[in-house]
């Protein structure tokens, strides 16, 4: 019997750090979540939050406070996921908001992650502050574009364009992704100018902007980059964006066929082969 009942609180221990679907509600506790947060186990502590969803439990509010700092990003969002389901909400934004007035970027950085997950159009108005704030660093200053698209409101759109004039290219990229995540986003023309940046992934994120918001704007430079951009990738991304535009694309016809026959990469020459069949749609 003593055999049977260690082999079972082993099994359920491994399935506990192990990061195993949670089921919300059963077995939530408090020791279970100060365990999984003792175990260092980024996947234990994530399910654990999950499955505390509605646990009640105001003294669980002192163990998850701390991992809004901590040093995965996934927890620190789970963690303002959870916390955001509690009475400190307001208390917390308005600690992240401090934060955002501050200095340090660290701290700026697990804010805006935050901030992005409490999802309150109250928070773009710091977050548009804070992304033009040159003392805090390109990383910080990326999470915080990404936070303003978690939060998905058009309003966010001024902030991210301007964003798009950042000198670092993280934040640049950052603010591309973030403008496709707001709700109703249909102007991929901002997008444009930065088809031809000097970093590839902002090419990259370019691309994929004027090719979901079906940019016509964006046919000619995107038939160069098909033609002459060193990069795969971005050559790659360019003929799928000129297929997704479509009909308004038809200028690109030659680009497509000349890639479709001629460049170096089997993937492009399939992914141009692709995109002439849908120029006509």
């Amino acid at each position: 019997m003593l055999r049977k009942t260690t082999l079972v609180l082993c099994a359920f221990t491994l399935t506990a750090l192990s990061g195993a679907p949670a089921r919300a509600g059963r077995g939530a506790s408090y020791t279970a979540m100060r365990n999984a947060i003792w175990s260092g186990s980024t996947d234990a502590i994530k399910a654990e939050l999950e499955r505390g969803e509605t646990l009640v439990c105001p003294a669980c509010v002192d163990l998850v406070m701390p991992l809004i700092d901590h040093r995965d990003a996934g927890v620190r969002q789970v963690a303002a996921w959870w916390l955001t389901r509690r009475a400190v909400r307001t208390d917390v934004m308005n600690q992240m908001f401090a934060r955002l007035t501050d200095v340090d970027s660290t701290l700026a950085r697990n804010a805006a992650d935050v901030l992005g997950e409490f999802q309150r159009a109250s928070a773009i108005s710091p977050l548009a502050t804070a992304l033009v704030n040159t003392t805090f660093t390109p990383e910080a200053r990326a999470h915080v574009a990404l936070a303003l698209g978690t939060i998905g409101d058009l309003r966010a759109q001024p902030a991210l364009t301007q964003g798009l004039s950042a000198a670092e290219p993280e934040v640049r990229s950052a603010s591309l992704s973030a403008l496709r995540a707001l709700r109703g986003f249909a102007s991929g023309q901002v997008a444009v100018p930065l088809l031809r940046d000097a970093d590839e992934t902002v090419r990259v994120e370019a691309i994929y902007t004027v090719g979901l918001t079906r940019t016509a704007q964006a046919v000619a430079t995107l038939s160069q980059l098909l033609a002459q951009d060193p990069i795969e990738n971005v050559r790659k991304k360019a003929a799928w964006a000129l297929g997704e535009i479509g009909a308004a694309a038809a200028s690109a016809a030659p680009a497509l066929v000349r890639a479709a026959q001629s460049d170096a990469s089997p993937l492009v020459r399939s992914l141009a082969q692709g995109a002439l069949g849908r120029l006509n749609r």
